[in-house]
């Protein structure tokens, strides 16, 4: 079986996803990655994985368009440079997969060349918005109002990470039963690399990822002056891109023994410093519209060091923290609920170990192993459907 994966995105959570997903997959099947010229993941690829340098990077992202470093000539030249998507016909695999979200630009380039007619297409949705275009998020709004202009994919199966994105995309689909629902992998190739390991500080809560309004760090920041309130030496340890907004930095500004802060991209080698230092892992999401959250790289990787975890009841993250006993959750934007169950764990070393090894069993439970048996069931389940004289009329044409 050959397998292309397209990888749209240089930076961020989705090249690790699309890089673990194809490691995984290579072990069983013929694996090539169509991807950026640098992504953050391309020391994560292992040998077994075939990977073409086919687009231009970009810088599209949303730390950057919080910092306004927004390059517009570069970015339209690389967002033209997935015209090479049409290089994907000669590996001619069995399977082509978006696994990073089908972006715009990689739906108008498919759509362009056919690339849906002529092979089965199947994508991993990681975000599903109740609104196809929401309006109260400008950057995502923008890409709605984009991504509807072009026409869609014949796209064989769809994949999403938990039950209610099951529910509201099979409400946009013309087969309902194409979405199947598959688990986010856990984010273990952070312990692979030489870091350095940190003793653990018992007081010290960790905040990786993004700094972007949608992940609640501003209830985190709230929430962090209270804790210091009753655990005085508590410190939040923030590793991530973004900015900060002004209520947030103003906080900080006053309790700066509170907050200790790299607002910087965290070099995969890094990474692990940072969770060994942490005595647990906040994941303070705010409310997602229709509760379509799926799941969380920091959550993922928070799984893969055994770390307890406080998160918000937004989406599912209820039943994979609080359900499975890797943590406590607690309703989302509120900044007193979630100093409470900082503090409860921060003063029972007891009940934080025992949630951590709850943690580690999650890592285990979502093993990249287990999630690349699921996708090759999946695939195979496609190659065996009978196709009928419309889907193979497109082939002969382009023949």
């Amino acid at each position: 079986m050959e397998i292309a994966y397209v990888l749209s995105q240089n930076s961020g959570g989705l090249p690790h996803y699309a890089a673990q997903l194809a490691n995984a997959v290579a072990k069983h099947a013929d694996v090539t990655v169509f991807k950026p010229e640098e992504t953050t993941a391309d020391d994560v690829f292992s040998e077994d994985v075939r990977v073409l340098n086919t687009f231009e990077s970009m810088n599209i992202s949303l730390p950057e368009l919080r910092k306004f470093n927004f390059d517009v000539r570069r970015n339209l030249k690389a967002l033209a440079s997935y015209k090479n998507l049409r290089l994907i016909e000669a590996v001619d695999p069995d399977i082509v997969h978006d696994p990073t979200g089908l972006f715009p630009q990689v739906k108008f380039f498919a759509k362009r060349y056919r690339l849906d007619e002529r092979y089965p297409f199947v994508v991993t949705h990681h975000e599903v918005p109740v609104e196809r275009v929401p309006l109260s998020r400008p950057p995502d709004a923008l890409e709605g109002i984009v991504e509807a202009l072009i026409p869609d994919l014949d796209v064989r199966r769809s994949i999403v990470h938990t039950e209610n994105q099951r529910t509201v995309l099979r409400e946009r689909v013309s087969d309902p039963e194409s979405v199947s629902v598959i688990p986010h992998g856990v984010n273990d190739m952070f312990g692979e690399y030489d870091y350095e390991k940190r003793p653990e500080e018992p007081h010290t809560v960790l905040f990786f990822g993004h700094i972007i309004p949608a992940k609640g760090i501003d209830t985190l920041v709230k929430a962090m002056a209270l804790v210091r309130e009753r655990v005085p030496d508590a410190t939040l340890l923030v590793a991530g891109n973004g900015r900060f907004g002004r209520r947030s930095r103003e906080i900080i500004d006053r309790h700066p023994d509170t907050f200790e802060i790299h607002d910087h991209f965290i070099p995969n080698d890094e990474v692990g410093t940072f969770f060994s230092r942490a005595a647990l892992v906040a994941v303070p999401y705010r409310r997602q519209s229709g509760g379509t959250k799926g799941h969380s790289g920091t959550l993922a990787t928070a799984f893969a060091f055994g770390k307890p975890v406080v998160a918000s009841t937004a989406g599912e993250f209820s039943k994979l923290v609080g359900e499975a006993g890797c943590g406590e959750v607690v309703p989302p934007e509120d900044p007193n609920a979630l100093a409470d169950a900082i503090v409860d764990l921060l003063e029972d070393p007891e009940k934080r170990t025992r949630m951590g090894e709850n943690s580690a069993l999650q890592g285990d439970r979502l093993s990249w192993d287990s999630i690349a048996e699921r996708y090759l069931d999946l695939y195979e389940s496609i190659l065996e459907e009978p196709r009928s004289e419309a889907d193979i009329a497109p082939n002969r044409r382009a023949d």
